[in-house]
């Protein structure tokens, strides 16, 4: 082999391994490959960085989950807006049953008869309902600091009688022993019919009427303990 020939076969090698060949193909790009950097195509940008405050913590975003319930509404405030409009009797004066494991205390026929000078505070509640239970405590501490001013009716919408039983006998001496229970039936229906409510509500419900028996407020859910100072100031305005 003569050098020129010796010569060219190694330029035509060196091409080939170092890319030095300008007319050589390219080896095919791979799908990643092409979308990043292929012209014409949508180029892949990476997630930017999220803002970090002076302590190197990511800031929440003003649409986050913790902006949310930083900008959350405050709680209203106990029958607000309600005791404006006109008062009207709250009816009907039907009876309920009466459900009690305590002989020492009688509960009156009807929970809405009062002592003439006094509101009624009336929660409805059931054995099966969580918040109606956890709220009890709430309620037996409002009913002895208010009293005087304030009758404290408790009325169960349970279904299932031995339910609400076991669940009164289950209860300390200073509990929820007895109550005023609307089994289903005519007499449920009455009561929520005057309510304008539906067969089943959503519990707990509370209803205050005023010392000449008229429906002032109805407070749907579990009451809190900041809301005994607007109670306080209703029945002692």
């Amino acid at each position: 082999m003569s050098a020129r020939a010796f010569c060219r076969g190694l330029c035509l090698l060196g091409a080939l391994a170092l890319g030095c060949d300008q007319g050589a193909e390219e080896p095919p790009k791979s799908r990643v490959q092409a979308v990043l950097v292929e012209p014409g195509s949508t180029k892949v940008e990476p997630a930017p960085e999220p803002a970090r405050n002076a302590t190197g913590s990511a800031a929440a975003s003003s649409g986050g989950r913790a902006g949310s319930a930083a900008a959350a509404a405050p709680r209203p405030v106990l029958c607000d807006g309600q005791l404006e409009n006109k008062a009207s009797p709250f009816k009907p004066r039907v009876a309920p049953t009466r459900v009690s494991l305590d002989e020492t205390a009688e509960l009156a026929k009807d929970p809405l008869d009062h002592a003439e000078g006094r509101w009624t505070w009336i929660n409805f509640w059931a054995a099966w309902c969580v918040p109606c239970k956890q709220e009890l405590p709430l309620l037996f501490g409002w009913q002895k600091k208010l009293a005087g001013k304030v009758e404290f009716r408790f009325i169960s919408l349970d279904d299932d009688e031995r339910q609400l039983r076991d669940f009164l006998g289950r209860e300390p001496p200073n509990g929820l022993t007895r109550t005023y229970w609307l089994p289903d039936g005519g007499v449920r229906q009455a009561w929520l019919q005057a309510l304008k409510l539906d067969s089943e509500p959503e519990l707990p419900l509370q209803l205050l009427i005023d010392p000449k028996g008229a429906l002032r407020c109805r407070v749907q859910g579990a009451v809190e303990a900041e809301d005994l100072a607007a109670l306080e100031r209703i029945v002692r305005g």
